[in-house]
């Protein structure tokens, strides 16, 4: 009988052990060219999770001049209800937000106040491939860097884990920054250097753990110094003109095109501090419990 009970016991902490979701998110390459692809990984994403990605991109503009930044072939392979997709423009002085699905096209067009330009468009985001998410416009009269950013967030509906790829064109020389949230937690946080370095950038991987529909516990692996250097020269990047006028495509989508709105400059929110430590596996907590139940019953005989 003792030795059922033991059993028993041990069936019980293995059980637990098969319950409990990793959640794994990682991105690659570190480098890459104009016209690359990147591909964003995901093992172990539950349904209902709030899941945010932001993609942001910084190069050197000429003062006055065109630009464009984009990501082309999006492949996204859940879909997010009760989402947004979100744009913001710094150092420019007109912009334009292009996004295109299939026979769809939903486009933005506004002067930027104080240097900013911010867009937002609410709705269930769908799975499926965008064609193009453009950012252009014009720089700013006294710009030699442009930061150019969307986002798209919304609940997770669809496979647990899954690939997500874009390519990166409209830039040749500068950097893309890769992040993650899973409920409001960073999941990943990456810069990838497109052309020409214009930083050392870092290497981040983040992992979390969680079971159910609880809270998300996220920390860092690594979590290195970021050293920056400004460019000593401007260089022109291959731009797309603005349209003169504007045009809008009403989608057939759930996606549907909203007024453009204007905000004053904010000031940046300091960065969110990264966790140094390494955890303990979550598996060695109930392998623990299960071993100490083993030598208890050992002792008993």
């Amino acid at each position: 009988m003792k030795r059922l009970h033991l059993l028993f016991r041990i069936i019980l902490v293995a059980i637990v052990v098969q319950g409990v979701h990793a959640l794994s998110v990682t991105v690659a390459p570190e480098h890459i060219e104009r016209g690359d692809q990147v591909t964003i990984s995901i093992v172990d994403l539950p349904d209902n999770r709030t899941f945010s990605m932001h993609i942001e991109g910084t190069f050197a503009a000429t003062p006055g001049g065109t630009f464009s930044f984009e990501t082309r072939n999006l492949a996204l392979p859940f879909s997010l209800d009760d989402g947004s997709l979100s744009a913001t423009l710094r150092n420019t002085d007109t912009n334009v937000l292009i996004v295109r699905k299939g026979d769809t096209e939903v486009k933005k067009m506004g002067l930027s106040q104080n240097g900013i330009f911010t867009t937002t468009d609410s709705g269930s985001i769908p799975a499926g491939t965008y064609e193009t998410i453009s950012l252009g416009g014009t720089a700013a009269p006294d710009a030699t860097r442009i930061i150019a950013s969307m986002t798209i967030q919304g609940r997770k509906s669809g496979p647990a884990d899954s690939e997500i790829t874009f390519i990166v064109d409209g830039v040749a020389d500068g950097e893309v920054a890769v992040t993650v949230s899973v409920d409001g937690g960073i999941a990943l946080s990456r810069t990838i250097q497109v052309g020409s370095p214009l930083t050392a950038t870092p290497t981040q991987t983040y992992y979390s753990s969680g079971g159910g529909s609880g809270a998300t516990q996220v920390y860092a692996t690594s979590a290195p110094t970021t050293v920056t250097t400004s460019p000593t020269v401007s260089q022109p990047s291959p731009a797309t003109s603005a349209p003169t006028t504007p045009e809008t495509a009403i989608p057939t989508t759930a996606m549907t095109p909203a007024e453009v709105t204007v905000k004053e400059e904010q000031p940046l929110p300091p960065p969110s501090p990264s966790p140094t430590g390494s955890p303990i596996p979550t598996y060695l907590a109930p392998l623990g419990i299960a071993l100490v139940l083993l030598i208890s019953a050992l002792r008993r005989r």
